[in-house]
């Protein structure tokens, strides 16, 4: 079992190595400007799209319809840019945690007895990076497709000059004519933004899951040595305890400081994303078998991301109660030292994860009861 578990873990350590990998966050001091700033070029590729697909919205402000479409676009492309913006604003943090708890971890998974104990869980933790990858590239490849398979289709017919259409609903400021060097551009340029697309969002939302992950291992090494106190050796097990245990509240301070904005605009616009979907759905007359299944994978995706951030921090919750019920379970009676020390201990409040003090990222934040609101204001509309 405990052998299963570990190689559970190298699959979860080899997967989110790779992702974070591809967006240039797994430093060390000998990576280079031009990697460390993969990021910012990233979002470089976002800058003329969203600006052709604004000016679209507003050229077609009347039309409920082009506007639902193009304002689902709008919020998808400032998600991806709120995400990478938080990581490079706060990439201090996100290095710290980095240097923190991976060589920590470690540790705790090479130990016989704290392996086991730490790793539980490890195989559901370990799936929602595929999950979070494979919607995620099903959605921007939906996008994608349907110019290259035009392309396919021309050349398969000596069809000439090539025809293709660009992947948005967008309305650049300066016109460009097919097949001219700046139309490719901006061909090129859309193409370039739905793989940073793919990029960042199955990288960042995978990586919250591997740091709560990481931090619930760090409370339940703590829990059980505390569970193991006794009166030889009371002081060093509860000194060297209260040290790991502000290590934890830092890692996890950094944490709500990186994903706490991402969190909370990832809740409300996926709830619009979610409700424009559905409206034009609404609307359709009919609906092709491959729409409806681009379409559930999008719905699916959207509402993965919300569950993933609502469970991941839930888990974190009950762990931590978990962590407060070991402590009093310990063995202090008697013991008037340990006795204040623990008191101090239990009057600490559970872990709880919150988006910028708004919002406790709990499951309780989960998002189909706004989507179906927005929808029902979205039909008063019509």
């Amino acid at each position: 079992m405990a052998l299963d578990r570990q190689l559970e873990f190298v699959k979860f350590r080899s997967i989110m190595k790779k992702l974070v990998f591809i967006v240039g966050l797994w430093t060390n001091e000998d990576s280079s400007l031009f990697y460390r700033s993969l990021l910012a070029i990233y979002l470089s590729f976002f800058l003329i799209p969203i600006v052709g697909v604004g000016n679209f919205f507003i050229t077609n402000i009347s039309n409920i319809s082009l506007v639902t479409r193009s304002l689902s676009t709008l919020l998808g492309f400032s998600t991806v840019m709120m995400k990478a913006t938080c990581f490079i604003i706060n990439r201090k943090e996100v290095d710290d945690l980095h240097t923190v708890l991976d060589p920590y971890f470690d540790k705790l998974v090479q130990s016989p007895k704290m392996s086991n104990l730490v790793l539980s869980n490890v195989r559901t933790f370990r799936r929602w990076p595929i999950f979070i990858t494979v919607f995620v590239t099903i959605v921007c490849l939906s996008y994608a497709i349907n110019p290259i398979l035009s392309i396919i289709h021309q050349l398969r017919h000596r069809e000439w000059p090539i025809k293709y259409n660009l992947i948005f609903l967008t309305v650049y400021p300066i016109k460009a004519r097919r097949n001219s060097l700046l139309y490719n551009f901006y061909f090129v340029d859309e193409y370039l933004l739905t793989a940073s697309m793919i990029f960042i969002t199955s990288s960042l939302d995978s990586l919250f899951t591997y740091y709560i992950f990481q931090l619930i291992g760090m409370l339940r090494e703590i829990s059980y040595h505390i569970s193991r106190v006794d009166e030889k050796n009371s002081e060093i097990i509860i000194r060297r305890c209260v040290d790991k245990y502000e290590i934890l509240l830092r890692a996890c301070g950094q944490v709500q400081k990186i994903y706490g904005p991402i969190i909370l605009w990832t809740m409300n616009v996926n709830a619009v994303v979610l409700c424009a979907a559905i409206f034009q759905l609404s609307h359709a007359k009919t609906i092709p078998v491959v729409s409806l299944i681009l379409f559930s994978a999008h719905a699916s995706l959207k509402l993965i991301q919300v569950y993933v951030f609502a469970w991941s921090g839930t888990q974190l919750t009950i762990e931590s109660e978990k962590f407060r019920d070991c402590i009093y379970a310990a063995n202090w009676t008697g013991n008037m030292r340990l006795k204040a020390s623990i008191i101090i201990m239990l009057a600490q409040k559970p872990l709880i994860l919150t988006a910028c003090n708004i919002l406790n990222v709990t499951i309780d934040m989960f998002v189909i009861n706004t989507s179906v609101s927005c929808f029902l204001l979205l039909k008063t509309f019509e």
